[in-house]
């Protein structure tokens, strides 16, 4: 169970002497199902996913079907997308992966061709363990694997424990998708890499009949990359369409705070000041006759707006 905390104060979890569950330092018990701990909110949580719980409770043996059908139509070849999709990713050997919302786990074969430790989440348990199963028929090295159930929302990892993290094909359903991609981004380390997408037909064929043909059998096409909602430390941000432009693909670089400006470099020209005199030097208003006569009367003294204004100022407050 190594990397897991507890989901509500990311404190470490122990496990219960009976091994049946973790439990947090606050009493919290999570339980352990085939392994597979599950961190999903009970009814007592402020925020329930259990309509989406539902949803894919109830799909889950069909959702492969579903999957083959979708890249049939679409004349793609899975594994091949598949891997394309994973190498946005930039992994190293070695790296440590979040996947979330893993389904059955398809992705998760690709990701642990690269020689990294995966950790798969998904919200279903049914899901989960359709996926256990593909693995070891896969030969896949269970040993960089570990799967849990958990809400995106609350995620149970210390702030920047991976190296990157992966979703796609269920973005557009979850909850709050800010606050989803927000903890996405919070449990990777700087510099790290989040790359996820969903249905969502590119704009420039919103007019074909190839998308109103995708929109009238899966109303999700309709959805748009949701660019705006990304965390305010994205940086390198992209998105392109995958799958004959069905799908967007949104990755970017995990990075601090709002991104930073030299506020004191000079602009060249009649206003003349920098950034900070611009915006935080701003003063009330004046007269529009005033105000030509300021230009005027800088310009004649070969002086920027900001320049004479700053001499002008000083001098009638000294």
């Amino acid at each position: 169970m190594l990397g897991f905390v507890c989901p509500k104060d990311h404190q470490p979890l122990a496990l219960t002497a009976d091994g049946a569950a973790l439990i947090s330092a606050a009493g919290i018990r999570y339980p352990l199902r085939d392994g597979i701990p599950d961190f999903v909110p009970g009814a007592e949580a402020e925020l329930s996913p259990a309509g989406n719980q539902d949803f894919y409770r109830t799909r889950a043996h069909e959702y492969d079907r579903g999957n083959d059908v979708m890249f049939k139509m679409l004349l793609s070849e899975q594994e091949p997308v598949r891997e394309e999709l994973i190498d946005a990713l930039k992994l190293r050997p070695g790296s440590r992966v979040l996947e979330i919302g893993c389904g059955t786990c398809r992705d998760t074969v690709h990701l642990l061709h690269r020689k990294v430790a995966v950790y798969a989440g998904d919200l279903s348990h049914e899901m989960l363990a359709i996926g256990k199963q593909r693995l070891e028929e896969a030969g896949a090295d269970l040993d960089r694997v570990r799967l849990f159930q958990s809400d995106v929302m609350h995620l149970p990892f210390a702030d920047g424990f991976f190296d990157a993290a992966y979703h796609f094909g269920g973005l557009n359903l979850f909850p709050d998708i800010a606050a989803s991609l927000s903890e996405m981004a919070r449990v990777v380390k700087p510099g790290g890499q989040v790359v996820a997408g969903d249905e969502g037909v590119g704009p420039w064929l919103s007019r074909t009949n190839f998308a109103r043909i995708l929109k009238n059998s899966n109303p999700l096409f309709e959805h748009s990359a949701p660019i705006d909602k990304l965390p305010i430390g994205a940086r390198d941000v992209t998105c392109r369409w995958v799958l004959n432009g069905s799908f967007y693909l949104i990755s970017f670089r995990v990075g601090t705070g709002e991104p930073q400006l030299d506020l004191d470099v000079g602009f060249p020209g009649w206003r003349g000041g920098s950034h900070r005199t611009r915006y935080f030097g701003r003063l009330e208003g004046v007269s529009p006759q005033l105000r030509e006569t300021v230009i005027k009367q800088a310009a004649a003294e070969g002086l920027s707006i900001s320049a004479w204004l700053e001499k002008t100022l000083r001098k009638a407050t000294d």
